[in-house]
């Protein structure tokens, strides 16, 4: 069973199930459990790399998933990976589990052998996906492909499925997870949700928890659906925030830089700010070009758009 397969790698690696309310076991367990999540099968199946109608027919149990899934469902929806496995299981019927070989050990045996999955499906009398689906563990080697892929690898069907058994494979490799993954590992959103929130692709936001840096307006707004500081965000994407956003090194005649950083760490369009201050969408433009300084009047509507104590952007403003 996939429960048995998948024991060990959580002996190694202790899943943390005390912040998570104890699900009874039945047939509705994905299901309710990802709607109490307010997930859909879409934000699933974006999260694993699978269709949604994979979704539904793992939830119905009309399909079952391989290791992989299984470790991937239990962190998404915030089960134990036993539970998960567990709830599969239970559909199988027990004449078919018992008949056939578990194949979870033969793609490290074939490999050590130099054997393609296609000279193993060749000799088996199947198609190469059937190799797949046993080494994956989503369905059992026949006893009588047993015989041929002994003959393959020079050993004598016994020892082949004594091989079999012992030589399950590790438990997915799992990096350790970057600061920016875990700050949103805890508050239980997949990448899919946060994306649609924060008004960016899933691939971006995967790329900035892989190491790429994320624009100021982007940090805000993680910061936003975190419920952390920015800057606890902007550590975490290890973006440095620009040396201007200290009032303390404005010096006279860099207001420009100065209305410039600050609107793009706020979030904002030239259009957002020009609506903001009253002002035309040229003129922020000119201001942060600087061809021209705002009036006093400007700048105080400035300060105001900010958040800024007034009479702050005149450390920054040229001096006559």
């Amino acid at each position: 069973m996939i429960s048995s397969v998948l024991a060990h790698a959580e002996r190694e690696a202790p899943l943390d199930c005390t912040a998570v309310d104890e699900e009874p076991r039945h047939e509705q367990l994905l299901r309710q459990r990802r709607r109490r999540k307010a997930l859909t099968v879409h934000h699933i199946a974006a999260e694993l790399g699978v269709h949604p109608t994979t979704i539904s027919r793992w939830e119905r149990r009309a399909r079952l998933p391989g290791p992989h899934h299984v470790h991937a469902l239990a962190r998404v929806l915030d089960l134990s990976v036993s539970d998960v496995a567990e709830f599969f299981d239970s559909a199988r019927a027990p004449d078919v589990e018992a008949r056939g070989v578990r194949g979870h050990g033969l793609r490290p045996l074939r490999r050590a052998a130099g054997l393609s999955a296609h000279s193993v499906a060749a000799a088996a009398g199947v198609p190469v996906h059937s190799v797949y689906n046993w080494e994956l563990g989503t369905a059992r080697m026949p006893d009588e492909a047993v015989h041929g892929v002994a003959d393959l690898m020079g050993l004598n069907a016994d020892c082949l499925v004594a091989l079999l058994r012992t030589a399950l494979p590790p438990p997915p490799t799992r990096t350790g997870a970057s600061p920016l993954r875990r700050l949103r590992h805890r508050t239980g959103l997949s990448q899919s949700v946060v994306a649609e929130r924060i008004g960016h692709s899933r691939h971006a936001l995967g790329g900035w928890e892989r190491g790429a840096e994320p624009p100021l307006v982007a940090v805000r707004r993680l910061a936003a659906v975190y419920g952390v500081p920015t800057e606890a965000v902007a550590r975490a994407a290890r973006v440095q925030p620009p040396p201007l956003l200290d009032t303390r090194r404005w010096k006279p005649g860099t207001i420009h830089d100065v209305l410039t950083v600050m609107r793009r760490w706020q979030g904002l369009t030239q259009r957002d700010v020009a609506n903001l201050t009253g002002s035309s969408t040229a003129a922020v433009r000119t201001w942060e070009a600087g061809l021209h300084a705002p009036s006093p009047a400007a700048l105080h509507r400035l300060e105001r758009a900010y958040g800024l104590e007034p009479g702050a952007l005149l450390a920054a403003y040229p001096r006559r």
